[in-house]
């Protein structure tokens, strides 16, 4: 072999060994407990939407609160992002206009994936997840 020849294959070898070093930071959801921060809706005074995430074998359960009904569900996790399976289950209470403005923004959220910054999960429409920290 030349000298050319094996001088591009160690640098072809060692770029693309830094480029596989550079990736994404995932997230271990395994039994994580996901409360939404209250920049997005900057309410101090109202409950805001939760969710536990459990393992099983189809991916992850998903429950919680919408800040006024329950839901569950089925979530599958690929590393980057959270996508959730329609349709979800869901309670039916009345609440009042705030609370039920929040569920319906954020139930329409969940209908796309839920993205990772390598710490938080946040909505397309802004809202941000962070995970409740354990003892």
């Amino acid at each position: 072999m030349n000298k050319q020849l094996i001088l591009g294959l160690t640098i072809a070898l060692g770029l693309t060994g830094c480029a596989s070093n550079q990736s994404e930071p995932s997230m271990d959801l395994t039994d994580s407990r996901w409360y939404m921060t209250g920049d997005f809706y900057n309410i101090a005074d109202i409950k805001l939407p939760a969710f536990t995430l459990e393992e099983n074998d189809k991916g992850f359960k998903i429950s919680g609160t919408t800040g006024c009904n329950n839901f569950f569900g089925q979530a599958e996790w690929n590393g980057k992002q959270l996508l959730v399976n329609q349709p979800i289950g869901m309670t039916r209470m009345l609440c009042d206009d705030m609370a039920n403005k929040i569920e319906m923004e954020f139930i329409q959220a969940l209908e796309e994936p839920l993205m990772s910054d390598g710490e938080n999960l946040r909505l397309n429409n802004g809202a941000m997840f962070k995970r409740v920290p354990t003892n």
